[in-house]
């Protein structure tokens, strides 16, 4: 069971009470046998317990503090010290250890050091600045010794029509200390005749980690709707670790429901006059079968078609959310309305429609000079008649 840290701080002050609070987990990570300039992923999720949304800092302390790296899950390539969370909720946050290779065989602790940013703004006004604080603690044994080990959680593959790719998928898991890519070797058969044969050794894992291994066989339409067998070895570092014999079917066209929906269509960018705005179509595959899915749009301006838009056709995964984006110019100042529907195996979604508004240009100075010089010869003439 992962252990849990929790600090909860009462901060009384002239008003009444307000209860601020930090959780972590886990409180202590270990990394075994770690090699020399490899690096290493984990992750620590926080926890604020408190009513408001609160900033958190993030801070590595100890003499290894230089190795380590904090990042969104969503996004490896940009680190972050800080973290915002709203109240009564959570945030994972990703540690990344990198080990230098002249680093010496021992064992290495750093603490990861997450606590509570004030908010000035209302600190001014209530004289509260109170920064509660939670650490994990990571230890890292260096080793000098290369391991590569794994286990084979599990393989899966699905039922699947002609001309669809059948995907066998390997759940690894590496427990040794150097990233893996483990050879996953596929013979198909059909009534124990060898219809194919394939192998996938492209996929990296990265120590102490789970992924999933994909290997695909395109089927075609020649494949015939029958009882098949695949037959599954993964192999490590040129061992065989795991084999496994799955059973499925290719079914006749048109077996396999394919349904989609179009959830969404939002507008990024300003709506201004010469500027190109990106339109994002949120399509969700809710059939059984993975689908090629694209966005197609009519354009109206104040009730007038005047252009279409289309994304590029993606693969959608089945029971995921695909976006297909595509572009729209405006040329004119005016209300605009996109009319938008996905086209997915012959099929189409019924039609969504989204709005935007561009306004007028605004005058430019020769538009302006030529009113001023109006406004001039009016009142010129008015003198004139005056006198």
């Amino acid at each position: 069971m992962k252990k849990f840290i929790l600090l909860l701080v009462l901060a009384v002050m002239v008003q009444p009470a307000v209860a601020i609070g930090i959780g972590i987990a886990p409180a202590e990570i270990n990394f075994n046998n770690a090699l020399k300039g490899s690096e290493y992923e984990s992750s620590i999720t926080i926890f604020n317990t408190g009513p408001e949304a609160t900033n958190f800092s993030l801070e590595a302390t100890g003499n290894i503090s230089d190795w380590v790296s904090f990042y969104n899950l969503n996004d490896y390539d940009n680190t972050i010290s800080s973290v915002k969370i709203p109240g009564q909720d959570k945030a994972a946050v990703l540690v990344k250890i990198k080990v230098p290779s002249d680093t010496a065989n021992a064992n290495y602790t750093v603490s990861l050091d997450v606590r509570s940013v004030p908010d000035t703004t209302k600190a001014e006004g209530s004289g509260q600045s109170l920064i509660i604080g939670a650490s994990s603690k990571v230890t890292i044994a260096v080793t000098g010794d290369q391991i590569i080990d794994g286990n084979v959680l599990g393989i899966f593959t699905e039922n699947i029509e002609p001309g669809y790719p059948l995907k066998i998928t390997t759940r690894f898991e590496n427990t040794g200390n150097v990233v893996v890519k483990p050879e996953i070797v596929v013979t198909i058969l059909q009534d124990k005749n060898i219809i194919n044969s394939f192998s996938h050794e492209t996929t990296s894992v990265k120590p102490s980690r789970t992924h999933p291994i994909i290997a695909e066989w395109m089927t075609t339409a020649a494949n015939i709707p029958a009882d098949y067998t695949a037959n599954v070895d993964v192999l490590l570092n040129g061992n065989i670790i795991k084999s496994d014999n799955l059973s499925f079917q290719i079914l006749p066209v048109g077996t396999l429901t394919k349904s989609g929906n179009l959830t969404n269509i939002y507008i990024e960018g300003e709506p201004a006059l010469g500027n190109i705005v990106k339109v994002r179509a949120y399509f969700t595959n809710t059939g059984h079968i993975e689908t090629q899915a694209k966005f197609s749009a009519e354009v109206y301006m104040d009730n007038k078609l005047v252009d279409t838009i289309s994304s590029d056709e993606l693969t959608a995964p089945k029971n995921e959310e695909t976006v297909l984006i595509s572009y729209l110019k405006i040329t004119e100042p005016g209300d605009y309305l996109i009319k938008g529907k996905v086209i997915y195996s012959g099929k189409e979604t019924p039609v969504k429609e989204v709005s935007l508004k561009t306004g007028k240009s605004t005058p430019g100075f020769e538009g302006i000079y030529l009113v001023a010089i109006m406004l001039l010869l009016v009142m010129f003439r008015g003198k004139k008649k005056s006198r």
